[in-house]
């Protein structure tokens, strides 16, 4: 019999225990037994709840990794958490693609390595979009990456490593170091082949590729902090108040940051026809009259208006204005900052102009 009973299945098994058709010993004898299979040869090192926390922390890293890799690829970019599995050594290996693109990493907190392992399309594609290409390859090389490409990967690679750092830093602050990259997975052996690992696989799609990620994790490098990896935990954490040594820290540091303040005198459009036809004396007429306001920028958003003049022998602008809805939104981006809540987001156009 099923766990669930539905209401018509409920009903007629009523209806026949009425009449006599049924009897509550035929129910009992007909329920199979159920029998949960394990298999010793490979144990389960991490509860369900252990699990869910991984879970939880590398959905964080996958976000984290999609606006990464959108911005620096200018593609619509999406990394999702497939599947945790929990694994052993050997059949990791096994199921790894030959050539695939493998970076083994430790970090001192750590014992024993771990291994981001990333598809070779995904590589290529990662690749092409930075050197200007699509991103788009009709096959993928047959060769090993050049001295360039493993280069620009394995630099991309490390600032992965970094947002995992980040994404762990709640339950476990470890600084992550590249040992070496390999392209063979018979020739990465860093555990027993029957040593249980966690295998976190990510699906990464970068515009029109499409492929997989993994993170493997040693069995013995996290058990020593199994404690720390349960969803109580989590929300514990979350739950915690705001240092208020912190938060003076963070609101002084945000005093003494550096922004760049810009006036932008006026702008204007040419041909390109003018534009190559352009001489010394040429005048260009920009859009802004001389006693007009003109826009002042802060890191290239629109924050004041001001006046263009001298002071004092040097070139200068006095405020008149202050944009109230720019105010707004940076006074409540702070205040959610320094609450430990996020803020409200703000996206800023920058145009560009002449100083």
């Amino acid at each position: 019999m099923s766990d669930i009973l539905s209401q018509e299945e409920i009903d007629s098994l009523l209806a026949a225990l009425t009449k006599g058709e049924l009897t509550a010993e035929e129910i009992r004898e007909s329920e199979e037994k159920k029998v949960k299979l394990y298999d010793f040869s490979k144990p389960s090192k991490f509860s369900k709840d252990q699990i869910r926390t991984f879970e939880m922390i590398h959905e964080n890293f996958s976000r984290v990794l999609s606006t990464y890799l959108s911005g620096r690829t200018r593609s619509l970019v999406d990394v999702r958490v497939v599947s945790i599995d929990q694994i052993t050594y050997n059949e990791f290996v096994r199921s790894m693609a030959n050539p695939t693109f493998m970076v083994i990493f430790s970090a001192p907190e750590l014992s024993g390595n771990s291994i981001l392992e990333i598809n070779l399309e995904i590589i290529y594609a990662i690749i092409d979009k930075l050197l200007g290409g699509t991103g788009v390859l009709p096959s993928i090389p047959s060769r090993n990456l050049t001295e360039i490409e493993m280069s620009i990967i394995r630099r991309e690679a490390s600032t992965m490593l970094s947002y995992l750092k980040e994404a762990w830093i709640d339950f476990l602050e470890f600084t992550p170091e590249i040992e070496s990259i390999e392209t063979n997975p018979q020739f990465v052996q860093i555990a027993p082949p029957s040593e249980m690992v966690l295998l976190i696989t990510l699906s990464v799609t970068i515009g029109q590729v499409e492929s997989f990620m993994n993170i493997c994790w040693l069995s013995s490098t996290l058990e020593p902090f199994a404690q720390n990896f349960s969803s109580q935990m989590w929300f514990l954490r979350a739950s915690k108040e705001t240092n208020p040594q912190i938060t003076e820290l963070i609101k002084n540091n945000l005093e003494r940051s550096i922004v760049e303040l810009s006036a932008v005198l006026g702008k204007s459009t040419l041909k390109l026809k003018e534009l190559l036809n352009l001489e010394i004396g040429d005048v260009i007429i920009l859009d802004k009259r001389v006693d007009e306001e003109i826009d002042m920028l802060v890191q290239g958003m629109p924050k004041f208006q001001g006046i263009p003049g001298k002071h004092r022998g040097k070139v200068a602008v006095k405020i008149t204005k202050v944009s109230d809805e720019i105010q707004d939104i940076l006074q409540n981006s702070l205040q959610g900052l320094l609450s430990g809540k996020s803020g409200g987001e703000s996206s800023g156009r920058s145009e560009s102009g002449e100083k």
